[in-house]
């Protein structure tokens, strides 16, 4: 039996219910940066390192760990209904569709953010098949979220992934808009329009904007200092607005789409 989840902190939930169990930790943040369509899951690995300024071991071992999957291994997919798990499940079940991997043999867990060790065996015992409707689905989603044309599935029945069309929606508020700011800049500037604040301070007021979180403290950090001089430290060390600065548009990739900046 392998299990795949989304980062440490359920992993670690993994290893202490079950033992020592074969785990492969997916901890890529897909809805940063680029993730173009046609390679190989070896040459986007390659491509993702460099682009998040190292892990290439890890996404190595990870790699290797996926290849040695054989078709007598029950696979058990741990993954939460936000951006940050779905763009993960699609990548995974695109490569099990693409490998003729996908069999009866692989389920889902659905599980909660909050989860609690207490918990695990419940979910476990509520793990599903994944049927052949969402291997297929969730590779066509991946070319076209790959693609830059994520937004041409929403008129589709997307029912085999449930957790897909809010992931959607929410992915197209990370786009730039015509102004070059996303929902969490926009989020930001609006927030710090209520007077300084500190940035932990700023990263949990933000949480609570969000129906299903997805973004990490250190990449909400990014945000902040990207958004200077529009928003930087004053000498107290919060962070404040600057009213007559101008942020100028940076050039940025969201998955298959690049926006140019100005």
């Amino acid at each position: 039996m392998v299990h795949i989840t989304n980062g440490d902190s359920v992993a670690g939930m993994i290893r202490q219910w079950t033992g020592e169990p074969r785990l492969i930790v997916w901890r890529d943040i897909l809805h940063e940066g680029p993730v173009r369509a046609g390679r190989t899951l070896e040459a986007l690995s390659a491509e993702r390192a460099a682009f998040l300024g190292g892990g290439e071991p890890e996404f190595e071992e990870r790699d290797r760990a996926m290849r040695r999957l054989v078709q007598r291994d029950a696979v058990w997919l741990w993954f939460e209904d936000d951006l940050y798990d779905q763009l993960q499940l699609l990548q995974i079940l695109d490569f099990f569709y693409n490998e003729g991997l996908s069999r009866n043999w692989v389920f889902f867990v659905d599980i909660p953010r909050r989860l609690e060790l207490d918990q695990m065996a419940g979910f476990a015992a509520a793990k599903r098949p994944v049927p052949p409707a969402a291997f297929e689905l969730g590779a066509r989603a991946w070319q076209h979220f790959t693609s830059g044309t994520i937004d041409d599935l929403l008129p589709d029945d997307l029912t085999p992934l449930p957790a897909l069309r809010p992931a959607i929606e929410r992915l197209l508020e990370h786009y730039p808009d015509a102004n070059g700011f996303n929902r969490v800049e926009r989020t930001i500037l609006s927030l710090l329009a209520a007077g300084p604040q500190s940035a932990p301070a700023l990263f949990g007021a933000y949480q609570q904007t969000e129906e299903r979180p997805f973004l990490g403290d250190l990449t909400f950090y990014d945000y902040l200092d990207q958004l200077d001089p529009l928003a930087a430290r004053n000498a107290a060390g919060l962070y404040e607005l600057h009213p007559g600065s101008a942020r100028v548009p940076r050039e940025r990739w969201v998955g298959g789409r690049l926006f140019p900046g100005r």
